[in-house]
């Protein structure tokens, strides 16, 4: 039981810990391709993740975007529409897209 309980006091003296420095986290931007289906990916990826998490995925087929965009849509929830699945997996795949349809 001692044990037990200095273990728990030696975990819980580590949430008083303080840290008063001031940290300045950097700010990571990403450029994008800008057309006429950019507010539409916009609008439905950015609620969640970056821009990073697209451009770091390389270039890919269609097939592999419609994918991510439906696996988003299905497994994620995110707020993409059926009609609007088509319109960012077009943007998608003519910016990051490797000319491969599979």
């Amino acid at each position: 039981m001692t044990k037990i309980l200095l273990i728990a006091l030696l975990l819980a003296s580590t949430l008083s810990a303080e840290y008063t420095e001031k940290v300045k986290l950097p700010s990571i931007t990403f450029k994008m391709a800008k057309d006429d289906n950019f507010k539409v990916m916009q609008r439905n990826c950015q609620w969640c993740h970056s821009y990073g998490y697209i451009t770091n995925q390389g270039k890919q087929s269609r097939k592999f975007w419609n994918k991510s965009v439906v696996k988003m849509r299905d497994v994620y929830k995110a707020p993409i529409s059926i009609r609007d699945e088509k319109t960012v997996t077009d943007y998608l795949f003519k910016h990051y897209g490797n000319g491969e349809l599979e």
